[in-house]
């Protein structure tokens, strides 16, 4: 699977605002992606969400690549089904924001991404976990509402063990215990 996090609108709003419930979680998630050398990516219809409510250039831009919606893309997210999945999961979600997080899962898979990283389990997460069923999708979901934890987005799916506060240390051992 290939480095890069597909950004949701979701993320970029609780990035942005102070307020928002999840932050400090999508704060966490934007400094290991950085601090790893992990590519963030933007697609053009989650920046056309933002602008809505919210001037894109109050996002980090030079930090994330933009990806525009071109007709790989297009040809992704007709061979989604979105239609299926949305009849499937019972008609879940407003049928234009639907169309979109397709738009969106399909940036993923295009781009070969590690994970999609959104605050909405309701919509996108259902739709995300019925295609991973199907084997349609291999990337995995990052939701904010369950907090950091950096196992969801590195190589390995593992978290790093920390001892006590001391921050971790390169080329050394953890302490035996005797």
């Amino acid at each position: 699977m290939a480095d890069g996090a597909v950004l949701d609108t979701s993320f970029l709003i609780n990035l942005v605002d102070s307020n928002r419930p999840c932050h400090a979680t999508a704060c966490a998630y934007y400094r290991f992606f950085l601090e790893n050398g992990m590519p963030m990516f933007l697609p053009t219809v989650v920046a056309a969400e933002f602008a809505v409510k919210q001037s894109i250039t109050d996002l980090p831009l030079r930090n994330f690549i933009v990806l525009p919606f071109n007709l790989e893309d297009a040809t992704c997210c007709a061979a989604l089904r979105w239609d299926l999945c949305r009849q499937t999961s019972g008609g879940t979600g407003n049928r234009d924001a639907v169309k979109d997080d397709f738009k969106i899962i399909a940036h993923t898979v295009g781009q070969n991404a590690r994970c999609l990283v959104t605050e909405d389990e309701e919509t996108m997460g259902k739709y995300c976990d019925l295609l991973k069923q199907s084997g349609r999708v291999i990337f995995r979901l990052v939701p904010l509402l369950a907090g950091f934890d950096e196992a969801r987005v590195n190589q390995d799916g593992q978290s790093t063990l920390r001892f006590g506060d001391a921050p971790p240390q390169t080329g050394q051992r953890p302490p035996q215990s005797a």
